[in-house]
């Protein structure tokens, strides 16, 4: 069943894109694009981060269909236009990141043998965390995987970092888990006005995702709960275990972002140090959202990308 798509002339989706629901091991509706066609050289399997969207992405989906891949993409659980969990749409919520796990194997399982190989992974932030875990439990699945400011560790100086866990052990004991983190609200992270943003230095870039949401304001999330704050530092503690690291096969490219202010360049060092085949190549002068940055940075990522991806 054909699933919908909001396009608007800023933001044209890539010619022979298919949008339909695929359902989850629950029953759950996840929203999957795919872009399928010549494809010589595999398939890039392409996911965003927290509070992110297909649409958000039709610019990458279009350079990576110019290199000659087929792209396969999803709305992840709880956000863009598969099933949000929670009455109040607008907060961004997770039971566990294990659900992201089985959503994740659905979309394998039932999509991807559709599509060529090489198979690649091709993630940002919050998506990165999810295919770190994906590779340790999953080598089969990519021959190679990619991440753009990968959410390894969240960038708190030690004392604050101490106090928002110990505030979110506490409130997830208290069966807060539905409710937003202190602090929070529904407004969505796009919506906060470009001058005031920390994701990317591109104004056009960020108009245009801001006239998505006005576009289609269902695309809209707000901050995370207090449920998924706990998940997030549940599986952020079990992928930084070095052994745990030490275990993953799987060729890693890890882009950081030089002036991230959400994502720990130390949790990056700490990853590459103890994965056997993994490379951290640093974009200058790049926020958060890499893909979403300036001309140049989306250069220097797509020359870091295209070189690991020709590696053999």
């Amino acid at each position: 069943m054909s699933a919908p798509v909001t396009i608007i002339p800023e933001n044209p989706m890539p010619k022979g894109g298919e949008a339909f629901w695929l359902r989850a091991e629950d029953g759950a509706r996840l929203r999957v694009v795919t872009w399928a066609g010549e494809a010589p050289r595999g398939t890039v399997f392409l996911f965003g981060g927290r509070t992110e969207f297909i649409e958000k992405y039709f610019e990458v989906a279009g350079e990576l269909r110019q290199r000659g891949y087929a792209v396969v993409t999803m709305d992840w659980r709880g956000q863009g236009l598969s099933d949000r969990p929670l009455a109040d749409p607008r907060k961004g919520h997770i039971d566990n990141f294990s659900t992201f796990d089985r959503d994740l194997a659905r979309l394998m399982i039932s999509v991807a043998p559709h599509f060529p190989k090489p198979w690649i992974g091709l993630a940002h932030s919050m998506g990165g965390q999810i295919l770190l875990r994906a590779a340790h439990e999953h080598p089969e699945w990519f021959s190679r995987i990619a991440l753009s400011a990968p959410m390894f560790g969240l960038k708190f100086s030690p004392r604050l970092a101490r106090a928002i866990r110990s505030a979110t052990v506490l409130l997830h004991l208290a069966g807060r888990d539905g409710e937003f983190v202190p602090g929070g609200n529904g407004k969505a992270a796009d919506e906060t006005p470009f001058d005031k943003n920390i994701l990317t230095h591109d104004e056009r870039r960020y108009a245009m995702l801001q006239a998505l949401l006005r576009a289609e304001p269902a695309l809209c999330l707000g901050a995370a709960t207090v449920g998924w704050l706990h998940a997030a530092f549940r599986s952020m503690d079990m992928t930084s275990a070095p052994g745990w690291l030490a275990r993953i096969r799987t060729p890693f490219l890890i882009c950081e972002a030089e002036r991230d202010a959400l994502v720990s360049g130390r949790s990056l060092a700490h990853a590459v140090l103890h994965m056997p085949d993994a490379l951290l190549v640093t974009v200058p002068d790049a926020r958060h959202e890499i893909l979403i940055e300036r001309d140049e940075a989306r250069a220097a990522f797509w020359k870091a990308f295209d070189r690991f991806t020709a590696a053999r």
